[in-house]
């Protein structure tokens, strides 16, 4: 960790941080310098008191700070408490389904009274402020993140301060975005292997934002940079196991993972939270039984069921297209399973590094393939069932409701491969390894998987 923490050590002083005060300042909320700021060697960049505009941008990013620019940077306007209560109110009032969860476990009371007493120190309240102007949809997914992540934490049974170590760690956990690129990090485009690394080390910049503020506990830190993680070792950025990882970092990891589900795969669609329990239970160990378990509680003590589909919202070929979604998925597993041998025996191959990485590779691989054996996706039975339903308008509500879980199911799972693309991507990329057999074996798998990816697209 210590040379991960080292490489990105410059990131956290500034890296693109002041591209993001300069924009704010244009927005009408001045940031302004609170003291000097020198580079590395003691030469004078700024002044104390000068406002944050392009020209000084410009000045800054060209250089390594002494220290980091966050501690020399104030706001016409931060965010409070009561900023982050009124946040919290909106995003339950834009999504009645998540309100209803909230009412029905009786949380919001308790939720805004944990943000009342834990006093933010005026460095995340900062760094909240420019997330909110800069990146909106991460500011809420962090609302989002506190908010149902402190709700799994009660569930779970643990003590108030490992709630606070939850909800603090979930309001941050993606600040380190800001010190990133964003040409890459607010990119809608396909990012390269390259760019995915960068947007990977928004784990490691926010642990050391984490590190820096007065009075942090270190579980905060540690769920910062564990929250990509998985129990399978398959996670990012220290391919760590269930063991190895604190819970914060695992309820989090569960949460964004609710969040990506609610706000944009159903974005288009009028699934609620109500709809998640069939990726829940493609998933239950990702994030260790205990969260799974304390999540599908929490679905279920909410009351809110599936959406069904009528037929008339449907494509006449509705059915069929999900046959032939099936028959590819059939295909995928095919590949993966070869792919996860191939890696099984590359791994006697290798030095103890390259090993941990490869075990995690092959670690996801299998797991996905497992997950579409228990799904029953390929089954015969299955095959069959689509065939004689293909009619939509001759089938009831209950078939259409098997149809929609099917549909969820197969989204998991292709969410599921584009992500073993990405870390095939990432690894790839990397120069951990001189072995030229292995490295035509990660090639090859990448193109294998990505080929079969697109035509599940």
């Amino acid at each position: 960790m210590e040379e991960l923490i080292q490489e990105y050590t410059d990131q956290a002083k500034n890296g693109f941080y002041s591209v993001h005060l300069s924009e704010i300042s244009k927005k009408g909320n001045q940031a302004f310098t609170t003291s000097d700021i020198h580079n590395q060697k003691g030469v004078l960049l700024a002044r104390k008191g000068v406002n944050i505009d392009q020209g000084v941008r410009q000045q800054l990013i060209k250089h390594k700070l002494l220290k980091p620019l966050d501690n020399h940077i104030g706001l016409e306007h931060q965010a409070d408490t009561q900023t982050l209560i009124n946040e919290f109110r909106r995003l339950l009032d834009n999504y009645p389904d998540m309100h209803a969860v909230n009412e029905a476990l009786n949380f919001g009371p308790e939720f805004e009274k944990l943000l009342q007493l834990e006093k933010l120190h005026p460095l995340i309240t900062q760094k909240l402020t420019v997330l909110e102007t800069q990146m909106r949809s991460e500011f809420e997914k962090s609302i989002f993140a506190a908010w149902f992540s402190t709700m799994i934490a009660r569930e779970m049974g643990l003590s108030m301060n490992e709630r606070r170590d939850t909800l603090v760690a979930a309001l941050i956990h993606d600040i380190g975005l800001l010190h990133l690129d964003p040409d890459i990090i607010c990119s809608n485009r396909k990012l390269s292997a390259e760019e995915w690394r960068t947007v990977r080390a928004h784990v490691i910049v926010g642990k050391i934002i984490a590190d820096s503020i007065p009075g942090i506990y270190p579980e905060i830190s540690r769920a910062v940079i564990e929250h990509h993680e998985d129990c399978f070792g398959a996670g990012y950025p220290l391919a760590l196991n269930e063991k190895q990882l604190g819970i914060p970092g695992k309820i989090i990891n569960m949460t964004d993972s609710i969040h990506s589900i609610r706000v944009k795969s159903f974005s288009n669609s009028q699934r609620t939270l109500g709809d998640i329990k069939p990726y829940l239970q493609l998933n239950p160990t990702t994030n260790g039984y205990e969260v799974y378990r304390a999540t599908m509680s929490i679905i279920k003590k909410s009351g809110l069921r599936p959406v069904r589909l009528r037929p008339d919202d449907c494509p006449k070929d509705y059915a069929k297209n999900l046959g032939k979604q099936i028959d590819i998925l059939g295909e995928a597993k095919q590949a993966l399973d070869d792919i996860h041998e191939n890696l099984l025996e590359l791994r006697d191959r290798i030095d103890q590094h390259d090993v941990k990485q490869l075990s995690a590779m092959a670690a996801i691989t299998n797991r996905i393939c497992s997950t579409i054996d228990e799904s029953g996706l390929l089954s015969s039975e299955i095959a069959e069932w689509l065939q004689k339903e293909r009619v939509l308008s001759d089938v009831d509500e209950q078939v259409m409701g098997e149809f929609n879980e099917i549909e969820l199911l197969i989204k998991e799972l292709t969410w599921q491969i584009r992500n073993t693309v990405r870390m095939f991507h990432s690894y790839n990329d990397s120069d951990t390894t001189q072995d030229t057999m292995m490295m035509e074996q990660i090639v090859t798998s990448i193109q294998s998987i990505q080929d079969i990816f697109d035509r599940l697209s």
